[in-house]
C-alpha cells in the first residue's frame, strides 16, 4: 500500500530459590522451590538469582505483604502446557532491575527455533489506584477471580514495585473474546511503580495494556505483536514518554499502535481515561490488509494528550470512533506534522454506516488543528532484525518540549522516540532476534 505517515506534535509503554523473612507480619514462610520451580503461591520475600533459569508454571501468585526480588541477568521461562503466568497481587511487590547489558528475562520454555507467540502467559500486576468500575474494584482477565486478586482502590502512589531492563517475550494468550492475558498488565497500578526499559515482543495479545491505574512509564518497546501495542481501559491516567511500537505485518487480528477506552461501555465514568504521552514512534504492517490497523484509535468516551508522535504505515492514522469520544476530545492532536494522513477514516469513509462517529470528520478536524504533512526519514523502521527508528535528522519543527513536572525528560523537545543520534535502544536488554 502507498505508506501512510504521520508525525503528531502536540495533542490531547543463590542456586535455589530463597525465603528471606517473612515471619514477623505472620506469614506462613513461602514453600521451597522444586528445583528451579518457583513456587506457585509466594507469602513471603524471595529472591530468584541469576545462576540459574527459573520456571513459572501454571499461575504463581505475589501475595500481599510480599516482594519478588529478580537479580540482573535472570531468565525466567513460562510453562506451556500450563500456561505459566506471574502475578503480582495487590499490596506484594515485584523488584526485578535489571542492567542495560544484564537484563531480566521472561521468555518461553521451548528452544530457541520452536519459541512462538502465546507460549506462556505473561507479567500481571495488580494495585490499589483507582479505577473507574462501580464499587471502585475488579478482577482481571486470565486468572480466576478472587478477593485477593481483586486490583483498584483509593491510592494513587500506590506501589507495585519496579520493573527496569527487563524483556517479555514469547507470551500472551487468548482465552476467549475479551479474556486474554497480555505481555505486560499493569491493571490499578499506582504512580509509585517504576517501569522503565521494558520490551514486549512476539506476544499473542496486546503488548503493554493498563486497566485504570496512575503508573508512569519510559522507554516501552512492542515489537510483532499480535493485537494492539499499547491498550488502555477502566480510567487510566499515568504518564508515557519514549515509547516504540512496531506492528507484525503477518499479524490477522484488528492491530492498532494505540487503543484506548474509557471503559467497554463507553460511559462517562469518573475517572475519565486520559493519558499523557511523550515522544512515540509508531510503525505499521505498511501492506495492504482487509483488517483494521490505526496508528491510534480512541473510541468509548476516551480522553488522551498526545504529543510528539511519528506514525508511518498504517492503514488509517487516526480514527475517533463514537460520538461520546468526540464529545470528549478536548484539544487533541493540535500543531501536529503528517504525511498521507487524508485517509483517517474507516475504510468504508466519512458517513458510512460503520464509521460510527456520528458524521465526526477526522481529516477536518485533524487539519483545523494545525498539522501539516512531513516525511520523517526514519532510517530502518520495517526492517524485522535489524530496525533503526531513528531520523535521519532529528525532528525539531513543530516538535514541543515535555513538561517539567519531575516525570517528562525535558530534553525530548522532537517528534518520536528517538533524535537522530538516540542509543537508548542499545545493549543486550532489547532483542529483535525472531526465534
Amino acid at each position: 500500500m502507498r505508506s501512510k505517515v504521520l508525525l503528531a506534535t502536540s495533542a490531547l509503554l543463590a542456586a535455589s530459590l530463597i525465603g528471606c523473612g517473612g515471619d514477623e507480619n505472620g506469614q506462613t514462610p513461602a514453600p521451597p522451590a522444586k528445583g528451579n520451580e518457583i513456587p506457585a503461591n509466594i507469602t513471603s520475600d524471595l529472591t530468584l538469582t541469576a545462576d540459574q533459569d527459573w520456571l513459572l508454571r501454571g499461575i504463581v501468585h505475589v501475595r500481599a505483604g510480599a516482594t519478588l526480588t529478580i537479580e540482573p541477568g535472570t531468565t525466567i521461562k513460562g510453562d506451556k502446557s500450563t500456561l505459566g503466568t506471574l502475578v503480582i497481587d495487590p499490596g506484594a511487590r515485584i523488584h526485578a532491575e535489571g542492567t542495560k547489558d544484564e537484563p531480566i528475562v521472561f521468555t518461553s520454555r521451548s528452544e530457541p527455533g520452536d519459541r512462538s507467540a502465546g507460549d506462556w502467559g505473561g507479567v500481571i500486576l495488580l494495585g490499589k489506584a483507582p479505577i473507574n468500575v462501580t464499587g471502585g474494584k475488579a478482577n482481571v482477565e486470565g486468572i480466576e477471580a478472587s478477593a485477593e486478586t481483586e486490583y483498584g482502590g483509593t491510592d494513587p502512589a500506590d506501589n507495585s514495585g519496579v520493573l527496569k531492563y527487563v524483556r517479555i517475550e514469547f507470551g500472551g494468550i487468548l482465552l476467549s473474546t475479551d479474556n486474554e492475558i497480555n505481555g505486560l498488565t499493569l491493571a490499578g497500578v499506582g504512580s509509585g511503580t517504576t517501569i522503565d526499559y521494558v520490551q514486549v515482543r512476539y506476544t499473542l495479545d496486546d503488548c503493554f495494556e493498563f486497566f485504570g491505574g496512575t503508573v508512569n512509564a519510559k522507554h516501552l518497546v512492542c515489537t510483532y505483536n499480535q493485537d494492539d501495542g499499547i491498550d488502555w481501559d477502566l480510567g487510566y491516567t499515568g504518564k508515557l514518554q519514549f515509547v516504540v511500537v512496531q506492528q507484525d505485518p503477518a499479524a490477522v487480528d484488528d492491530t492498532n499502535a494505540f487503543e484506548g477506552d474509557n471503559d467497554a461501555m463507553g460511559t462517562t465514568n469518573a475517572p475519565i481515561s486520559e493519558p499523557t504521552i511523550y515522544n512515540a514512534t509508531l510503525v505499521g504492517k505498511n501492506v495492504d490488509v482487509d483488517k483494521q490497523q490505526y496508528a491510534m484509535l480512541l473510541r468509548r468516551a476516551t480522553k488522551a494528550s498526545l504529543y510528539n508522535i511519528v506514525a508511518t504505515g498504517f492503514e488509517a492514522g487516526i480514527d475517533v470512533r463514537d460520538a461520546s469520544t468526540v464529545s470528549l476530545e478536548g484539544a487533541i492532536f493540535h500543531g501536529n506534522l503528517a504525511q498521507n494522513v487524508a485517509y483517517v477514516e474507516t475504510p468504508e469513509g466519512e458517513g458510512s454506516e460503520k464509521d460510527d462517529d456520528m458524521g465526526f470528520d477526522e481529516v477536518k478536524w485533524f487539519t483545523d488543528s494545525g498539522n501539516v504533512e512531513v516525511d520523517p526519514m526514519l532510517v530502518a523502521p520495517y526492517d524485522r532484525e535489524a530496525p533503526d527508528f531513528r531520523p535521519k535528522a532529528t525532528l525539531t519543527t513543530g516538535a514541543v518540549t515535555p513538561p517539567s513536572d519531575g516525570f517528562f525528560d525535558t530534553k525530548a523537545s522532537y517528534a518520536g522516540a528517538f533524535s537522530q543520534d538516540d542509543t537508548w535502544l542499545d545493549g543486550a536488554w532489547i532483542s529483535f532476534t525472531p526465534n
